[in-house]
């Protein structure tokens, strides 16, 4: 009962998808609440909230998987609201946009983290759950760009998903967006190949991954309307961006030799407890790379890692501005002569 209750502190996760919910269902200003929510409350409490380092105390997962589980429903739950929403017009005019920003959010912070910790899950059904909510916001080829590209060649310049030495979050975007699905397409035709399958075959999951994707956009403009899909790709893009902001993050400016082990220093962490906790424990970043499977809340904190200034919501908005970021970065790289070097 005390690991339960010790866990619980992850139900904090749902917190945007219940104002996503209520905004979707009653429309007008309360469309926006997650939006405020998540970049006026969050990123003030970030700011101000206690690191804690403690190492984790209770393994039994219960809690813990079950709030994976609620995620997958919460998420699935926000994007259903916003499609019906629209469509029954209780969200309408400039209403329809802030809803989809603030169901793309939830998207980001909920639907993505909690895919993220599914799919290196080794259950098959887990995995599934994952790749369900990577479907709902059009990145189900994360599924294999994470797992077999990103972790096996973070902090070298053949990881689309590592941000290098003074790039922008702009320029990251730019580049890692098409690179990271370009790579996951490549990575499944490698893998098809090796099976004797045709390479971008119906057998390559990205492949495939695509083709559905276009059917739902197709299927929502078909039945319901092309503003309702609009709405839809809208949230998607909003919690797509957002992903790839932690991502930029998590590894800016940190340089893998070729031939070193992925090792505690190879990622940005942070311990300041709002992130850690809406965020699945996401956060302690280096300790997920150097296991990947390692379930979120049994996750530590390396005295090794380098450590972000603020909480991955306190970091958004010195993110925007790359001046303002790359000072503060610089002040907190491990070696800057390592970084030079790559």
């Amino acid at each position: 009962m005390k690991s339960r209750l010790s866990h619980s502190k992850y139900l904090l996760s749902l917190i945007p998808s219940i104002i996503v919910i209520a905004g979707n269902l009653l429309g007008g200003y309360f469309t926006l609440g997650n939006f405020f929510f998540t970049f006026v409350i969050l990123v003030i409490a970030d700011m101000l909230a206690p690191s804690d380092k403690t190492a984790p105390q209770e393994m039994d997962a219960t809690m813990p998987d079950f709030v994976l589980i609620l995620a997958v429903t919460f998420h699935t739950a926000a994007i259903a609201t916003l499609i019906y929403g629209i469509h029954a017009e209780i969200v309408n005019d400039v209403f329809i946009w802030t809803a989809a920003i603030s169901t793309g959010l939830n998207a980001g912070i909920l639907g993505i983290n909690a895919a993220h910790e599914l799919i290196h899950r080794k259950s098959k059904l887990m995995q599934n759950l994952g790749i369900w909510n990577l479907f709902l916001v059009f990145y189900a080829h994360f599924y294999t760009e994470h797992r077999l590209v990103h972790h096996v060649k973070v902090g070298t310049a053949e990881d689309p998903a590592t941000a290098r030495y003074r790039e922008s979050l702009y320029s990251f975007w730019l580049r890692t967006i098409p690179g990271q699905f370009i790579s996951a397409l490549q990575t499944d035709a490698s893998r098809q190949k090796r099976k004797n399958h045709a390479a971008y075959g119906l057998y390559n999951f990205s492949v495939r991954a695509v083709i559905l994707q276009i059917m739902v956009i197709a299927a929502l403009v078909y039945f319901l309307s092309p503003v309702v899909a609009a709405a839809f790709a809208g949230q998607c893009l909003v919690a797509i961006l957002l992903l790839e902001y932690v991502n930029y993050i998590e590894h800016y400016g940190l340089v893998r030799a070729d031939g070193v082990t992925v090792g505690k220093e190879h990622s940005w962490q942070s311990d300041a407890i709002t992130s850690r906790f809406t965020l699945f424990e996401l956060t302690r970043h280096s300790d997920h790379h150097m296991l990947a499977y390692k379930p979120y809340h049994t996750l530590e904190s390396h005295e090794e890692s380098p450590e972000l200034p603020f909480g991955y919501f306190g970091m958004f908005y010195i993110a925007l501005l790359p001046p303002l970021f790359y000072k503060m970065m610089d002040r907190a790289m491990p070696s800057k002569e390592e970084v030079h070097s790559a």
